[in-house]
Protein backbone atom coordinates (compact mmCIF):
# COMPACT_ATOMS: atom_id res chain seq x y z
CA UNK A 1 0.00 0.00 0.00
CA UNK A 2 1.07 3.43 -0.64
CA UNK A 3 0.68 6.19 1.96
CA UNK A 4 3.08 8.83 2.55
CA UNK A 5 3.76 12.32 3.41
CA UNK A 6 5.90 14.92 1.39
CA UNK A 7 6.40 18.42 3.59
CA UNK A 8 7.96 21.51 2.00
CA UNK A 9 9.05 24.35 3.46
CA UNK A 10 10.79 27.96 2.89
CA UNK A 11 10.39 31.69 2.91
CA UNK A 12 7.32 33.51 1.33
CA UNK A 13 8.30 33.77 -2.60
CA UNK A 14 10.03 30.33 -2.88
CA UNK A 15 6.86 29.06 -4.95
CA UNK A 16 6.19 26.87 -1.59
CA UNK A 17 2.22 26.85 -2.33
CA UNK A 18 2.52 25.97 -5.75
CA UNK A 19 5.17 23.03 -5.07
CA UNK A 20 2.59 21.28 -3.19
CA UNK A 21 -0.19 22.47 -5.55
CA UNK A 22 1.67 20.76 -8.05
CA UNK A 23 2.84 17.46 -6.58
CA UNK A 24 -1.00 17.12 -5.22
CA UNK A 25 -2.09 17.01 -8.92
CA UNK A 26 1.11 14.77 -10.04
CA UNK A 27 -0.02 12.45 -7.47
CA UNK A 28 -4.27 12.59 -8.61
CA UNK A 29 -2.98 12.37 -12.26
CA UNK A 30 -1.05 9.73 -11.60
CA UNK A 31 -3.94 7.77 -10.05
CA UNK A 32 -3.62 7.94 -6.50
CA UNK A 33 -5.67 10.30 -4.07
CA UNK A 34 -4.30 13.35 -2.11
CA UNK A 35 -4.88 15.46 0.54
CA UNK A 36 -3.02 18.83 1.45
CA UNK A 37 -2.46 21.35 4.33
CA UNK A 38 -0.51 24.37 4.30
CA UNK A 39 0.80 26.78 7.14
CA UNK A 40 2.01 30.43 6.99
CA UNK A 41 2.57 33.36 9.00
CA UNK A 42 0.13 36.58 8.46
CA UNK A 43 3.00 38.61 6.61
CA UNK A 44 2.43 40.12 3.29
CA UNK A 45 6.33 39.26 2.50
CA UNK A 46 8.93 37.01 4.35
CA UNK A 47 8.23 34.49 7.22
CA UNK A 48 8.03 30.71 7.13
CA UNK A 49 6.02 28.70 4.60
CA UNK A 50 5.09 25.15 4.81
CA UNK A 51 2.82 22.42 2.98
CA UNK A 52 2.28 18.83 3.41
CA UNK A 53 1.26 16.83 1.04
CA UNK A 54 -0.55 13.08 1.80
CA UNK A 55 -0.81 10.80 -1.50
CA UNK A 56 -2.07 7.47 -1.38
CA UNK A 57 -3.79 4.77 -3.33
CA UNK A 58 -6.99 4.60 -1.42
CA UNK A 59 -8.76 7.88 -0.12
CA UNK A 60 -7.54 10.11 2.37
CA UNK A 61 -9.34 12.36 4.42
CA UNK A 62 -7.25 14.41 6.09
CA UNK A 63 -3.10 14.74 7.18
CA UNK A 64 -1.43 12.55 9.16
CA UNK A 65 1.05 12.26 11.91
CA UNK A 66 4.67 12.26 10.49
CA UNK A 67 6.57 13.02 7.65
CA UNK A 68 8.21 10.70 5.21
CA UNK A 69 10.04 13.23 3.08
CA UNK A 70 11.10 16.81 4.10
CA UNK A 71 12.32 19.39 1.52
CA UNK A 72 14.06 22.12 3.10
CA UNK A 73 14.50 24.91 0.77
CA UNK A 74 15.71 27.45 4.02
CA UNK A 75 17.06 26.49 7.13
CA UNK A 76 14.43 27.28 9.27
CA UNK A 77 12.33 24.16 7.93
CA UNK A 78 14.91 21.65 9.09
CA UNK A 79 15.25 23.29 12.28
CA UNK A 80 11.33 23.29 13.13
CA UNK A 81 10.16 20.09 11.16
CA UNK A 82 13.59 17.91 11.21
CA UNK A 83 11.96 16.16 14.21
CA UNK A 84 8.61 15.03 12.61
CA UNK A 85 10.64 12.91 9.41
CA UNK A 86 9.52 9.36 10.16
CA UNK A 87 12.35 6.35 10.69
CA UNK A 88 13.53 5.46 7.11
CA UNK A 89 12.49 8.86 5.77
CA UNK A 90 14.55 11.55 4.22
CA UNK A 91 15.52 15.21 4.60
CA UNK A 92 16.69 16.83 1.18
CA UNK A 93 18.86 20.16 2.31
CA UNK A 94 21.12 22.61 0.95
CA UNK A 95 24.58 22.81 3.09
CA UNK A 96 24.69 26.31 1.46
CA UNK A 97 22.04 26.94 3.80
CA UNK A 98 21.91 24.34 6.56
CA UNK A 99 24.72 23.02 8.13
CA UNK A 100 24.81 19.14 7.76
CA UNK A 101 26.84 18.35 10.80
CA UNK A 102 23.97 20.09 12.91
CA UNK A 103 21.20 18.44 11.28
CA UNK A 104 21.50 15.14 10.93
CA UNK A 105 20.55 12.99 13.97
CA UNK A 106 23.18 9.21 14.27
CA UNK A 107 20.66 7.87 16.42
CA UNK A 108 17.58 7.91 13.78
CA UNK A 109 17.71 6.10 10.96
CA UNK A 110 17.10 8.81 8.65
CA UNK A 111 18.54 9.82 5.11
CA UNK A 112 20.35 13.08 4.18
CA UNK A 113 19.85 14.31 0.41
CA UNK A 114 22.21 17.63 -0.38
CA UNK A 115 20.96 19.27 -3.07
CA UNK A 116 22.86 22.67 -3.81
CA UNK A 117 19.81 24.61 -4.75
CA UNK A 118 21.71 28.05 -4.16
CA UNK A 119 24.59 26.67 -6.61
CA UNK A 120 22.07 25.21 -9.45
CA UNK A 121 20.25 29.03 -9.49
CA UNK A 122 24.23 30.45 -9.34
CA UNK A 123 25.52 28.64 -12.14
CA UNK A 124 22.62 28.66 -14.53
CA UNK A 125 22.25 32.05 -14.08
CA UNK A 126 18.19 31.52 -12.83
CA UNK A 127 15.69 33.99 -10.55
CA UNK A 128 14.66 32.64 -7.31
CA UNK A 129 11.05 32.07 -8.68
CA UNK A 130 12.47 29.30 -10.51
CA UNK A 131 13.41 27.25 -7.48
CA UNK A 132 9.98 25.52 -6.81
CA UNK A 133 10.90 24.07 -10.73
CA UNK A 134 13.96 22.67 -9.42
CA UNK A 135 12.23 21.40 -6.32
CA UNK A 136 9.54 19.90 -8.36
CA UNK A 137 12.12 18.04 -10.55
CA UNK A 138 13.86 16.65 -7.31
CA UNK A 139 10.90 15.48 -5.83
CA UNK A 140 9.87 13.62 -9.08
CA UNK A 141 13.04 11.51 -8.80
CA UNK A 142 12.64 10.89 -5.08
CA UNK A 143 9.17 9.79 -5.39
CA UNK A 144 9.22 7.98 -8.35
CA UNK A 145 6.74 9.79 -10.47
CA UNK A 146 6.64 10.71 -14.31
CA UNK A 147 8.16 13.69 -15.29
CA UNK A 148 5.65 13.99 -18.66
CA UNK A 149 3.23 14.77 -15.86
CA UNK A 150 5.30 17.71 -14.67
CA UNK A 151 6.12 18.82 -18.11
CA UNK A 152 2.11 18.63 -18.84
CA UNK A 153 1.15 20.71 -16.08
CA UNK A 154 4.04 23.64 -16.61
CA UNK A 155 2.75 23.73 -20.36
CA UNK A 156 -0.73 24.11 -19.08
CA UNK A 157 0.10 26.51 -16.22
CA UNK A 158 2.27 29.13 -18.36
CA UNK A 159 0.16 28.80 -22.06
CA UNK A 160 -0.48 32.09 -21.79
CA UNK A 161 3.40 33.02 -21.21
CA UNK A 162 4.33 31.69 -23.87
CA UNK A 163 6.84 28.74 -24.54
CA UNK A 164 10.09 30.33 -24.02
CA UNK A 165 8.90 30.65 -20.35
CA UNK A 166 7.35 26.82 -20.47
CA UNK A 167 10.75 25.89 -21.48
CA UNK A 168 12.49 27.80 -18.91
CA UNK A 169 10.77 26.32 -16.31
CA UNK A 170 10.92 22.51 -17.72
CA UNK A 171 14.80 23.13 -17.80
CA UNK A 172 14.49 23.95 -14.23
CA UNK A 173 12.57 21.08 -13.19
CA UNK A 174 15.12 18.31 -15.14
CA UNK A 175 18.12 20.36 -13.48
CA UNK A 176 16.15 19.43 -10.23
CA UNK A 177 15.80 15.85 -11.48
CA UNK A 178 19.18 15.06 -12.80
CA UNK A 179 20.89 16.51 -9.35
CA UNK A 180 18.73 14.48 -7.59
CA UNK A 181 19.58 11.11 -9.35
CA UNK A 182 23.58 12.28 -9.37
CA UNK A 183 23.39 12.32 -5.19
CA UNK A 184 20.59 9.90 -4.47
CA UNK A 185 20.20 6.69 -5.41
CA UNK A 186 18.92 4.45 -2.66
CA UNK A 187 15.38 3.38 -3.46
CA UNK A 188 13.71 4.79 -0.15
CA UNK A 189 9.64 6.01 -0.91
CA UNK A 190 6.92 4.15 -2.73
CA UNK A 191 7.39 4.37 -6.49
CA UNK A 192 4.77 6.51 -7.79
CA UNK A 193 4.28 4.87 -10.76
CA UNK A 194 1.38 6.18 -13.05
CA UNK A 195 -1.41 3.67 -12.65
CA UNK A 196 -2.85 2.09 -16.09
CA UNK A 197 -6.43 2.76 -15.23
CA UNK A 198 -7.22 5.99 -13.42
CA UNK A 199 -10.64 7.74 -12.70
CA UNK A 200 -10.63 11.50 -13.30
CA UNK A 201 -10.09 12.78 -10.37
CA UNK A 202 -10.41 17.00 -9.23
CA UNK A 203 -7.93 18.51 -6.84
CA UNK A 204 -9.54 21.03 -5.38
CA UNK A 205 -9.91 23.45 -2.55
CA UNK A 206 -13.58 24.11 -0.15
CA UNK A 207 -13.12 27.73 -1.85
CA UNK A 208 -13.01 26.43 -5.23
CA UNK A 209 -15.56 24.17 -4.52
CA UNK A 210 -18.01 26.53 -2.73
CA UNK A 211 -17.40 28.83 -5.90
CA UNK A 212 -18.37 26.39 -8.30
CA UNK A 213 -21.49 25.37 -6.32
CA UNK A 214 -22.33 29.26 -6.85
CA UNK A 215 -22.37 28.94 -10.22
CA UNK A 216 -24.39 25.53 -10.85
CA UNK A 217 -26.69 27.58 -8.24
CA UNK A 218 -27.46 29.79 -10.96
CA UNK A 219 -25.49 32.85 -8.18
CA UNK A 220 -25.58 36.29 -10.56
CA UNK A 221 -23.97 38.35 -7.98
CA UNK A 222 -21.37 38.01 -5.86
CA UNK A 223 -19.82 40.40 -3.71
CA UNK A 224 -16.70 40.44 -1.21
CA UNK A 225 -14.15 42.22 0.39
CA UNK A 226 -10.77 40.06 1.05
CA UNK A 227 -10.56 38.25 4.05
CA UNK A 228 -8.84 35.01 4.50
CA UNK A 229 -9.47 32.86 4.49
CA UNK A 230 -12.26 33.18 2.08
CA UNK A 231 -10.76 35.64 -0.16
CA UNK A 232 -10.09 32.80 -2.86
CA UNK A 233 -13.88 32.70 -3.48
CA UNK A 234 -13.69 36.35 -5.10
CA UNK A 235 -10.33 34.58 -7.28
CA UNK A 236 -12.09 32.33 -8.15
CA UNK A 237 -15.71 33.48 -9.33
CA UNK A 238 -14.02 36.52 -10.45
CA UNK A 239 -11.52 34.26 -12.87
CA UNK A 240 -15.10 32.53 -14.47
CA UNK A 241 -17.38 35.48 -14.22
CA UNK A 242 -17.37 36.32 -17.98
CA UNK A 243 -17.89 32.69 -18.22
CA UNK A 244 -20.52 32.00 -16.20
CA UNK A 245 -22.32 35.33 -16.56
CA UNK A 246 -21.67 36.32 -12.68
CA UNK A 247 -21.31 40.20 -11.55
CA UNK A 248 -18.16 39.93 -9.06
CA UNK A 249 -17.88 43.23 -7.28
CA UNK A 250 -14.87 43.62 -4.64
CA UNK A 251 -16.41 46.49 -2.78
CA UNK A 252 -14.54 49.13 0.37
CA UNK A 253 -15.87 46.89 2.94
CA UNK A 254 -17.96 43.89 4.82
CA UNK A 255 -21.04 46.93 4.58
CA UNK A 256 -21.30 47.56 1.73
CA UNK A 257 -20.35 43.89 0.70
CA UNK A 258 -23.52 42.82 2.64
CA UNK A 259 -25.86 45.62 1.58
CA UNK A 260 -25.14 45.86 -2.31
CA UNK A 261 -25.54 41.75 -2.48
CA UNK A 262 -29.22 42.25 -0.68
CA UNK A 263 -29.96 45.02 -2.81
CA UNK A 264 -29.10 42.62 -5.65
CA UNK A 265 -30.76 39.97 -4.31
CA UNK A 266 -34.32 41.59 -3.84
CA UNK A 267 -34.32 43.20 -7.41
CA UNK A 268 -33.96 39.24 -8.41
CA UNK A 269 -30.55 38.27 -8.59
CA UNK A 270 -29.04 35.26 -6.39
CA UNK A 271 -26.51 36.44 -4.51
CA UNK A 272 -23.66 35.56 -2.21
CA UNK A 273 -21.10 37.26 -0.10
CA UNK A 274 -18.00 35.27 1.79
CA UNK A 275 -15.98 36.94 4.71
CA UNK A 276 -14.49 35.91 8.00
CA UNK A 277 -15.02 36.64 12.02
CA UNK A 278 -14.16 40.35 11.95
CA UNK A 279 -15.66 40.80 8.34
CA UNK A 280 -18.89 39.01 9.74
CA UNK A 281 -19.52 41.63 12.48
CA UNK A 282 -19.65 44.68 10.10
CA UNK A 283 -22.47 42.54 7.88
CA UNK A 284 -24.52 41.94 11.57
CA UNK A 285 -26.82 44.64 10.97
CA UNK A 286 -27.62 44.07 7.90
CA UNK A 287 -28.11 40.05 8.35
CA UNK A 288 -31.04 41.55 10.07
CA UNK A 289 -32.33 44.07 6.95
CA UNK A 290 -32.29 40.34 5.41
CA UNK A 291 -34.58 38.74 8.37
CA UNK A 292 -37.37 42.32 8.24
CA UNK A 293 -36.97 42.84 4.42
CA UNK A 294 -37.11 38.59 3.83
CA UNK A 295 -34.48 38.85 1.39
CA UNK A 296 -32.50 35.88 0.58
CA UNK A 297 -28.86 35.90 0.68
CA UNK A 298 -26.22 33.04 0.70
CA UNK A 299 -23.02 33.94 3.28
CA UNK A 300 -19.76 32.08 3.54
CA UNK A 301 -18.19 32.56 7.01
CA UNK A 302 -14.91 31.52 7.30
CA UNK A 303 -13.76 30.59 10.55
CA UNK A 304 -10.41 31.58 11.63
CA UNK A 305 -8.96 31.87 15.02
CA UNK A 306 -10.09 34.99 16.89
CA UNK A 307 -11.09 37.28 19.03
CA UNK A 308 -10.42 40.73 17.12
CA UNK A 309 -7.63 39.69 14.59
CA UNK A 310 -6.40 36.54 16.29
CA UNK A 311 -4.44 34.44 14.16
CA UNK A 312 -5.64 35.32 10.83
CA UNK A 313 -4.33 32.62 8.70
CA UNK A 314 -4.84 29.86 11.08
CA UNK A 315 -7.76 27.25 11.58
CA UNK A 316 -10.56 27.16 14.14
CA UNK A 317 -14.42 26.65 14.56
CA UNK A 318 -15.01 29.41 17.10
CA UNK A 319 -17.62 31.21 15.75
CA UNK A 320 -20.90 28.78 15.66
CA UNK A 321 -23.18 30.30 18.53
CA UNK A 322 -21.63 34.22 17.16
CA UNK A 323 -23.56 32.94 13.55
CA UNK A 324 -26.28 31.32 15.08
CA UNK A 325 -27.55 34.65 17.35
CA UNK A 326 -26.40 36.92 14.61
CA UNK A 327 -28.66 40.18 13.65
CA UNK A 328 -30.49 42.07 16.60
CA UNK A 329 -33.91 40.88 17.03
CA UNK A 330 -35.60 37.45 16.37
CA UNK A 331 -35.85 36.02 13.12
CA UNK A 332 -35.18 32.61 11.00
CA UNK A 333 -32.03 31.70 9.56
CA UNK A 334 -30.56 28.51 8.47
CA UNK A 335 -26.86 27.17 9.05
CA UNK A 336 -25.10 24.87 7.08
CA UNK A 337 -21.46 23.28 7.74
CA UNK A 338 -19.94 21.22 4.96
CA UNK A 339 -17.73 18.71 6.12
CA UNK A 340 -15.45 17.79 2.78
CA UNK A 341 -15.04 19.47 -0.42
CA UNK A 342 -17.86 17.12 -1.57
CA UNK A 343 -20.40 18.29 1.16
CA UNK A 344 -19.29 21.87 -0.13
CA UNK A 345 -20.31 21.89 -2.99
CA UNK A 346 -23.77 19.78 -2.16
CA UNK A 347 -24.64 22.30 0.58
CA UNK A 348 -23.74 25.59 -1.32
CA UNK A 349 -26.31 24.57 -4.08
CA UNK A 350 -28.61 23.77 -1.64
CA UNK A 351 -28.21 27.39 0.56
CA UNK A 352 -29.55 28.80 -2.63
CA UNK A 353 -32.34 27.06 -2.85
CA UNK A 354 -32.82 27.56 0.93
CA UNK A 355 -32.58 30.96 0.92
CA UNK A 356 -35.07 31.69 -2.07
CA UNK A 357 -37.20 28.86 -0.40
CA UNK A 358 -37.55 30.64 2.66
CA UNK A 359 -36.61 34.30 1.86
CA UNK A 360 -34.05 34.42 4.54
CA UNK A 361 -30.28 34.02 5.39
CA UNK A 362 -28.37 30.89 4.54
CA UNK A 363 -25.27 30.77 6.43
CA UNK A 364 -22.20 28.08 5.26
CA UNK A 365 -20.13 27.83 8.01
CA UNK A 366 -16.22 26.74 6.84
CA UNK A 367 -12.70 27.49 8.12
CA UNK A 368 -9.10 27.84 7.00
CA UNK A 369 -8.60 23.89 7.54
CA UNK A 370 -11.40 23.16 4.60
CA UNK A 371 -11.70 26.35 2.67
CA UNK A 372 -7.61 26.81 1.68
CA UNK A 373 -6.80 22.47 1.50
CA UNK A 374 -6.84 20.84 -1.50
CA UNK A 375 -8.31 17.17 -1.77
CA UNK A 376 -8.87 14.92 -4.49
CA UNK A 377 -12.49 14.14 -5.28
CA UNK A 378 -14.00 11.97 -8.17
CA UNK A 379 -14.95 13.42 -11.08
CA UNK A 380 -17.70 12.00 -11.44
CA UNK A 381 -19.05 12.37 -8.23
CA UNK A 382 -19.10 16.36 -8.33
CA UNK A 383 -20.56 16.16 -12.18
CA UNK A 384 -23.19 13.76 -11.68
CA UNK A 385 -24.82 16.46 -8.97
CA UNK A 386 -23.82 18.93 -11.36
CA UNK A 387 -25.82 17.45 -14.20
CA UNK A 388 -29.23 16.87 -11.89
CA UNK A 389 -29.31 19.74 -9.33
CA UNK A 390 -31.96 21.77 -10.00
CA UNK A 391 -32.47 25.53 -8.90
CA UNK A 392 -35.35 26.35 -7.19
CA UNK A 393 -36.62 29.91 -6.66
CA UNK A 394 -39.17 29.13 -4.31
CA UNK A 395 -42.48 31.83 -4.35
CA UNK A 396 -40.95 33.86 -6.78
CA UNK A 397 -43.95 34.98 -9.23
CA UNK A 398 -43.73 35.15 -12.79
CA UNK A 399 -45.31 38.46 -14.57
CA UNK A 400 -48.38 36.18 -15.72
CA UNK A 401 -48.56 34.40 -11.80
CA UNK A 402 -48.88 38.27 -10.47
CA UNK A 403 -51.44 39.51 -12.85
CA UNK A 404 -54.00 37.24 -11.87
CA UNK A 405 -53.47 38.36 -8.38
CA UNK A 406 -55.73 41.25 -7.33
CA UNK A 407 -53.86 43.35 -4.73
CA UNK A 408 -50.55 42.02 -3.94
CA UNK A 409 -49.35 41.89 -0.50
CA UNK A 410 -45.52 41.26 -0.60
CA UNK A 411 -46.08 40.29 3.70
CA UNK A 412 -49.05 38.53 3.23
CA UNK A 413 -49.97 36.43 6.07
CA UNK A 414 -49.15 33.00 5.25
CA UNK A 415 -49.84 29.47 6.69
CA UNK A 416 -46.25 28.62 6.29
CA UNK A 417 -44.92 32.15 7.29
CA UNK A 418 -43.61 32.43 3.59
CA UNK A 419 -45.01 35.23 1.62
CA UNK A 420 -45.02 35.23 -2.45
CA UNK A 421 -42.38 37.19 -3.64
CA UNK A 422 -42.61 39.91 -6.59
CA UNK A 423 -39.46 41.78 -8.31
CA UNK A 424 -39.64 45.26 -9.01
CA UNK A 425 -40.46 46.78 -12.27
CA UNK A 426 -42.90 44.02 -12.42
CA UNK A 427 -46.73 45.07 -13.67
CA UNK A 428 -48.69 45.10 -10.18
CA UNK A 429 -45.74 44.39 -8.09
CA UNK A 430 -45.72 48.20 -6.24
CA UNK A 431 -44.89 47.43 -2.19
CA UNK A 432 -42.57 49.35 0.07
CA UNK A 433 -39.62 47.44 1.67
CA UNK A 434 -37.47 48.81 4.16
CA UNK A 435 -36.20 48.07 7.52
CA UNK A 436 -39.02 49.12 9.56
CA UNK A 437 -41.77 46.34 11.10
CA UNK A 438 -44.64 46.63 8.22
CA UNK A 439 -47.80 45.64 7.57
CA UNK A 440 -48.62 42.88 5.15
CA UNK A 441 -48.42 45.42 1.75
CA UNK A 442 -45.01 46.59 3.82
CA UNK A 443 -45.94 49.94 4.72
CA UNK A 444 -44.30 50.57 8.22
CA UNK A 445 -46.84 50.32 11.38
CA UNK A 446 -45.78 50.50 14.90
CA UNK A 447 -49.58 49.08 15.33
CA UNK A 448 -48.97 46.17 18.18
CA UNK A 449 -51.66 43.68 16.31
CA UNK A 450 -49.53 44.27 13.24
CA UNK A 451 -46.37 43.31 14.79
CA UNK A 452 -47.41 40.33 16.25
CA UNK A 453 -48.99 39.40 13.01
CA UNK A 454 -45.36 39.52 11.31
CA UNK A 455 -43.49 38.56 13.60
CA UNK A 456 -45.31 34.84 14.09
CA UNK A 457 -45.49 34.77 10.32
CA UNK A 458 -41.92 34.89 9.70
CA UNK A 459 -41.43 32.48 12.93
CA UNK A 460 -43.31 29.99 11.24
CA UNK A 461 -40.55 29.80 8.61
CA UNK A 462 -38.92 27.93 11.06
CA UNK A 463 -41.34 24.81 11.81
CA UNK A 464 -41.80 25.13 8.02
CA UNK A 465 -38.34 24.21 7.57
CA UNK A 466 -38.09 21.44 10.30
CA UNK A 467 -41.18 19.56 8.69
CA UNK A 468 -39.56 19.87 5.23
CA UNK A 469 -35.61 19.95 4.79
CA UNK A 470 -34.53 19.11 8.58
CA UNK A 471 -31.88 16.93 8.25
CA UNK A 472 -30.85 14.74 11.03
CA UNK A 473 -27.09 14.26 11.26
CA UNK A 474 -25.14 11.78 9.39
CA UNK A 475 -23.86 8.14 11.29
CA UNK A 476 -20.54 6.60 10.12
CA UNK A 477 -19.34 3.09 11.47
CA UNK A 478 -20.80 0.41 13.09
CA UNK A 479 -24.61 0.72 14.89
CA UNK A 480 -23.21 -0.63 18.34
CA UNK A 481 -19.82 0.77 19.19
CA UNK A 482 -18.48 1.41 22.89
CA UNK A 483 -17.93 5.36 21.99
CA UNK A 484 -19.71 7.57 19.52
CA UNK A 485 -17.99 10.56 18.53
CA UNK A 486 -19.71 13.79 17.73
CA UNK A 487 -18.76 16.72 16.04
CA UNK A 488 -19.50 18.93 13.04
CA UNK A 489 -18.11 20.64 10.24
CA UNK A 490 -14.06 20.08 8.83
CA UNK A 491 -13.55 17.84 11.58
CA UNK A 492 -15.04 15.16 9.59
CA UNK A 493 -11.83 14.20 7.60
CA UNK A 494 -9.41 13.69 10.50
CA UNK A 495 -12.13 11.92 12.24
CA UNK A 496 -12.90 9.39 8.98
CA UNK A 497 -9.44 8.87 9.15
CA UNK A 498 -9.12 8.11 12.36
CA UNK A 499 -12.02 5.44 11.57
CA UNK A 500 -9.68 4.23 9.07
CA UNK A 501 -7.02 4.25 10.73
CA UNK A 502 -8.11 2.19 14.32
CA UNK A 503 -9.83 -0.25 12.32
CA UNK A 504 -13.28 1.30 13.20
CA UNK A 505 -13.42 0.70 17.33
CA UNK A 506 -15.82 3.77 17.33
CA UNK A 507 -18.66 5.07 15.17
CA UNK A 508 -19.09 8.90 14.17
CA UNK A 509 -22.30 11.23 14.10
CA UNK A 510 -21.72 14.22 11.48
CA UNK A 511 -23.68 17.21 12.46
CA UNK A 512 -23.53 19.69 8.38
CA UNK A 513 -27.05 21.08 9.79
CA UNK A 514 -26.84 23.42 12.28
CA UNK A 515 -29.52 25.13 12.61
CA UNK A 516 -33.01 25.57 13.30
CA UNK A 517 -32.41 22.32 15.43
CA UNK A 518 -35.62 19.71 15.71
CA UNK A 519 -34.75 19.52 19.57
CA UNK A 520 -37.23 16.41 19.63
CA UNK A 521 -35.84 14.79 16.90
CA UNK A 522 -32.27 15.26 18.29
CA UNK A 523 -32.93 14.07 22.03
CA UNK A 524 -34.72 10.90 20.41
CA UNK A 525 -31.67 10.13 17.82
CA UNK A 526 -29.20 10.64 20.28
CA UNK A 527 -30.80 8.59 22.94
CA UNK A 528 -29.76 5.62 21.09
CA UNK A 529 -26.07 6.31 21.29
CA UNK A 530 -23.99 5.75 24.44
CA UNK A 531 -20.98 7.04 25.62
CA UNK A 532 -20.22 10.04 23.74
CA UNK A 533 -17.09 11.77 22.60
CA UNK A 534 -17.19 15.23 21.29
CA UNK A 535 -14.74 16.62 19.73
CA UNK A 536 -14.30 19.94 18.19
CA UNK A 537 -11.44 22.80 17.24
CA UNK A 538 -12.60 25.41 19.91
CA UNK A 539 -11.91 25.88 22.93
CA UNK A 540 -15.23 25.65 24.71
CA UNK A 541 -17.68 22.55 22.67
CA UNK A 542 -19.91 25.19 21.53
CA UNK A 543 -21.81 21.84 19.15
CA UNK A 544 -21.92 20.20 22.77
CA UNK A 545 -23.13 23.68 24.58
CA UNK A 546 -26.05 23.77 21.62
CA UNK A 547 -26.92 20.08 21.89
CA UNK A 548 -27.58 20.31 25.86
CA UNK A 549 -29.48 23.38 25.45
CA UNK A 550 -31.54 21.06 22.83
CA UNK A 551 -32.09 18.11 24.40
CA UNK A 552 -30.59 18.19 27.53
CA UNK A 553 -27.76 15.54 26.70
CA UNK A 554 -24.48 16.40 28.07
CA UNK A 555 -20.76 16.02 26.72
CA UNK A 556 -18.40 15.13 29.55
CA UNK A 557 -15.81 13.87 27.31
CA UNK A 558 -14.30 16.03 25.25
CA UNK A 559 -11.21 16.85 22.70
CA UNK A 560 -10.68 20.20 21.95
CA UNK A 561 -7.98 22.22 20.41
CA UNK A 562 -7.82 25.59 19.92
CA UNK A 563 -3.90 26.30 18.83
CA UNK A 564 -4.69 27.14 15.55
CA UNK A 565 -3.85 24.00 14.36
CA UNK A 566 -6.36 21.38 12.94
CA UNK A 567 -7.14 17.98 14.87
CA UNK A 568 -4.95 15.14 13.28
CA UNK A 569 -6.28 11.70 13.20
CA UNK A 570 -3.49 10.07 16.17
CA UNK A 571 -4.89 12.62 18.67
CA UNK A 572 -8.15 10.87 18.02
CA UNK A 573 -7.06 7.83 18.47
CA UNK A 574 -4.70 8.36 21.38
CA UNK A 575 -8.50 9.99 23.13
CA UNK A 576 -10.34 7.02 22.20
CA UNK A 577 -8.20 4.59 23.37
CA UNK A 578 -8.09 6.46 26.74
CA UNK A 579 -11.59 6.31 26.93
CA UNK A 580 -11.53 2.71 25.71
Amino acid sequence: MIDFTVKIGGEAGFGIMTTGLFLGKIATRSGYHAFEYSEYPSLIRGGHNVIEVRISDEEVHSQGQGVDLLLCLNKETADLHGHEVREGGVIVFDNEKTDESKLMKPDRNIHYVHIPFSRILRENSLPMVMLNNIALGVLMHLIGADMEILNTLIAETFARKGEEIITKNREAATLGMNEAKKNFKIDILHKLEKKSVISPKLYITGNEVIGLGAIRAGCQFYCAYPMTPSSAILHYLASKAEKAGIVVKHAEDEISVINMALGASWAGARSMVATSGGGFALMVEAVSLSGMTETPIVIVMGQRPGPATGMPTWTEQGDLHFVIRSGHGEFPKIVLAPGDVGEAYKLTVEAFNLADRYQTPVLIMADKYLQEGHQSVEKFEIQSRFDRDRIDRGKLLSQEELLKITSYKRYLITDDGISSRALPGMKQSLHQANSYEHGEDGHTTEDAGERVKQVDKRNRKEATYLSNDFRLPEVFGAKEPPLTVVSWGSMKGPILQAMKESGGSFNYVHFSRLWPLDFGKLKEFLGRFGKFLLIENNSTGQLGQLLTMATGIEFPQKLLKYSGRPVYPHEIMVKIKELL
